[in-house]
Order: C-alpha cells, then structure tokens, then sequence
C-alpha cells in the first residue's frame, strides 16, 4: 500500500479550481488500495469547507501544519496545542514588526485580534487587544508581513526565544505558529502510524516553503510551478497531481528494479 499526501494551496488547489482530472486521479488511487490525504497549513474550519465544496475524497488530514490529524470521517485521531502561555509574546511581536493579521484557531474556532490593519476578510468580528487574556492555547496561530524577509525575522525571533512553547513556520511572506516541535513532518509520522504504514510507501507533494522539511524528509514531488527551493529538494516534479498518481501506480504493477521516475521529471 502506497500513501500519497499532498499539501493544498499551489499543489492540489492551482487557478482557483481542482481539476476534475486530479479529482479522478485521487479516485483511482483510493481504490488501487491506496491511501490519499491532504497536508496543510490551513485551519481545520476552512480546509473542511474546500474539501466539502471540492467534493474531495480522502483517508486522512494533516492540517494546522501538523497539529491536527483526522481520518476520513472527520475523527481527530490526534492533536497539539501551543499553551495559553505562547498568546501574548506571540502577539506582541507580531505588532513589533508589523503584521498584517493576528489569528488563532483551536478547533472549528478562529480567533482574530485587532493588528491596526483592515480585517482580511468581510464580515470577520476583529477584536480589541483587551479580550487577548481570554484567548486559551490554540492548534495554530497566523500572521503576515509585508516582506518575507520580516517574516523570516519573526519566525527566527519565535524559534530561538519561546521553542519550549511554540515553532513558527515560514511560507512566504505568511507565518504560521504551532506547537512546539510540530510541523508537517510529524503530522505525516502520526498518520503512518496510524495506519502502520512505512516511510518508504509514503510519497508527499507540495510547492512552497512550509512543505520544504517533509519534502527532503521523505519521497517527494514539487508541482511545476513551485517555488526553486521546493523543485530542487524534492526527488520529483510533476504538472499535476494526475500526473503524480499516474507515476505512482505505473510503479506499483512495474517489475523488480524497473525505474519509472526520474529526478526532474515523469
């Protein structure tokens, strides 16, 4: 059995749309006998409203980086939480270099604080810096700068002076924060577990930076249109994910030693 993991935006969700051919491609994978699943860094809330639009079939979900994980009914097979603790330092230094946003989600619950930015979204209840000691401890925090090179200061800042509370992923000019010693790579480790699978069967895609350690950590494409750093760490790149699933199952029914894939292309 081969598990295939792909990240959302920019891999599987490109223009705006998913594929009706990546859709069928999905399909056929799951009933090859094998397992497919989404890996984000979006909040569980939104990433179930894609899945549920998309009508996207799946045996698990990795989402807030890692901190939650979900079987294909919806289940929470297992979560971290950044403490209370982590809120307060985390937006404070969000308003020292100006971040555009300041959100938590815990759950199907986001959060959002008052940066002095326009709300992002129409029809968000932003609130005041005051209710900041009712926030609890939270899945995943986000934030957005106007440089990525601030957004690379803030995730230094995060990652060397609060580790023993939260880690803060970079993706471009976009901050996501979670608990300590979480990310995607661990979010994949707990779902292989899960389903007693092997690393080597595990194939992940993706095409930015909050994708780079799972993709030099396990078998990997980078979709075409990622960014240079993603394509030249991972082991493959593709168009698209038919394209992956393609490879995939052409590897399965292919004899001793046959060599389908190759670096850079399919």
């Amino acid at each position: 059995m081969q598990f295939l993991a792909t990240d959302y935006d920019g891999t599987l969700f490109r223009d705006r749309q998913i594929t009706d051919s990546d859709r069928d491609a999905i399909i056929r994978f799951r009933k090859a006998g094998h397992k497919f699943g989404i890996v984000t860094g979006r909040y569980l809330p939104t990433i179930l409203r894609e899945i549920e639009h998309w009508h996207l079939p799946y045996d698990f979900l990795v989402c807030c980086t890692g901190s939650m994980l979900l079987d294909g009914t919806g289940r929470v097979l297992c979560e971290h939480l950044a403490p209370r603790t982590a809120v307060r330092p985390l937006y404070d230094l969000t308003l020292e270099l100006g971040g555009r946003y300041f959100c938590v989600s815990k759950g199907l619950q986001i959060t959002w604080l008052d940066t002095g930015f326009p709300p992002l979204y129409e029809n968000v209840k932003v609130l005041p810096p005051e209710k900041l000691p009712l926030l609890d401890g939270f899945h995943e925090a986000g934030t957005c700068f106007s440089d990525e090179e601030t957004a690379r200061r803030f995730v230094d800042t995060v990652n060397r002076d609060y580790s023993e509370m939260m880690t803060a992923h970079q993706n471009g000019i976009y901050v996501d924060v979670c608990a300590p010693h979480t990310g995607k790579v661990r979010g994949l480790r707990e779902m292989l577990a899960h389903f007693g699978g092997r690393e080597e069967s595990l194939f992940v895609a993706g095409d930015n930076l909050n994708d780079l350690e799972m993709i030099r950590t396990f078998s990997s494409f980078a979709i075409d249109s990622a960014r240079e750093e993603v394509r030249s760490a991972a082991t493959y790149t593709a168009a698209d994910i038919t394209q992956m699933v393609d490879a995939l199952l052409q590897r399965e029914s292919a004899p001793p030693n046959a060599k389908f894939l190759h670096r850079g292309l399919i």
